[in-house]
């Protein structure tokens, strides 16, 4: 069998249409309200979890063959958010692709439509009807190692803390972290969020060999 383990980083769209804006400024408000976050932290997290408000920087690609052991790492990170997304989308779509699983860590709740969303205002084709799959409660085609953990979102498990609970060297103990990838891309520091995703594959990655004969 052979896994897709993936990741994708986002960032704030350029540009929005002023009653976006104003969706922005109501939901950071409540951020902030919360606690958690500066308000300018607040603003990029906002933007950057939503397919409303943010793009799709990079995706972090793993094929796993669990057979061989042989692993092939990918990032995919185009001058374009379209570019990206089209360079992705080409590689899942060809019919010997699409007996893949995917595996990713919340992916049913944020990459996999993520993706999708994104894909579809540009109106890129997604010829893979196995990757549109989003049904829950079962692990073919997607393998969503937080909904595994959680129990179905029964108890809230970050990816930090799966980790340091299984052993796992935490991607999140790097320079770059999630709040910090619009700002190395600012920066024109592209290698750093190459970097920080791959890591986040990682992590993935060794999740899933724990989990994988309990599926």
């Amino acid at each position: 069998m052979q896994y897709l383990i993936f990741d994708i980083e986002t960032i704030p769209l350029p540009s929005l249409a002023e009653p976006l804006e104003q969706e922005v400024a109501r939901r950071t408000e409540r951020e902030v309200d919360r606690g958690k976050f500066t308000p300018e932290e607040a603003d990029s997290f906002v933007r950057s979890i939503s397919p409303f408000f943010g793009r799709v920087l990079a995706v972090g690609m793993r094929l796993y063959n669990d057979a061989t052991g042989e692993t092939r790492d990918k990032v995919i990170s185009e001058a374009t958010e379209e570019e990206t997304l089209k360079a992705f989308f080409e590689t899942i779509n060809p019919a010997a692709s699409r007996d893949l699983r995917y595996v990713h860590y919340n992916g049913l709740g944020f990459d996999v439509p993520f993706l999708i969303i994104r894909a579809a205002f540009y109106g890129i084709e997604i010829q893979n009807r196995r990757f549109l799959n989003q049904a829950r409660f079962r692990f073919d085609p997607h393998v969503d190692i937080m909904q595994f953990l959680s129990r179905w979102g029964r108890e809230g498990v970050s990816l930090d803390m799966a980790c340091h609970s299984f052993g796992i060297p935490s991607p999140k103990e790097g320079a770059v972290k999630g709040e910090s990838v619009a700002a190395a891309f600012e920066a024109g520091d592209l290698d750093a969020v190459r970097d920080y995703v791959m890591r986040d594959v990682e992590a993935t990655h060794q999740l899933f060999l724990k989990i994988k004969p309990y599926l």
